[in-house]
């Protein structure tokens, strides 16, 4: 009669140890989906006016790009076939097209990067504007040191404008 009581205590704390765990687990999905919403709404709204002003139909990518002012940047194919960006400045009311074909890819900025600075690890590139007016690669990477490092590449040539380094 003991071990039978023993198992429905030892069954009960199972129960409890996994109906926390479940818990966590809840929790934690909870406060990432809370994280992601500025981003989900910036990626919505970014989408949004692609469509309506560059009539973008498929949408590839999103870029947010962070320097002097915050740029959201929509890639994809437009109503007549053609790969573009669209970059939209966080505040202001101009949006910016470029054809894909008329500069440099994301993978050429970071050859020119590897082909430059050598670095240990490419960890994120994004499209974006410099000084509101000219479109960028700008590539984040960590040097042979592991410092932090920013080249920023620009789009329309792969001339390398800026390069931050030892962050």
């Amino acid at each position: 009669m003991t071990t039978r009581i023993e198992r429905q205590i030892k069954r009960n704390k199972h129960l409890i140890i996994y109906g926390i765990i479940a818990l966590v687990f809840i929790l934690i999905w909870g406060f990432y989906m809370i994280a992601q919403m500025p981003y989900r709404e910036a990626k919505h709204e970014a989408t949004q006016m692609a469509e309506k002003y560059a009539k973008i139909e498929n949408v590839d990518n999103f870029y947010i790009y962070n320097r002097d002012n915050t740029y959201y940047t929509v890639e994809g194919e437009n109503n007549n076939n053609q790969k573009i960006y669209v970059t939209i400045p966080k505040k202001g009311n101009k949006i910016f097209i470029y054809d894909k074909n008329k500069g440099i890819s994301l993978n050429d900025a970071q050859k020119i990067v590897e082909n430059k600075f050598a670095p240990k690890k490419i960890i994120k590139t994004v499209f974006g504007m410099k000084d509101g007016k000219t479109p960028i690669w700008e590539v984040a990477y960590k040097n042979k040191q592991g410092n932090l490092c920013y080249a920023q590449v620009e789009f329309k040539n792969g001339k390398i404008l800026q390069n931050i380094s030892n962050l």
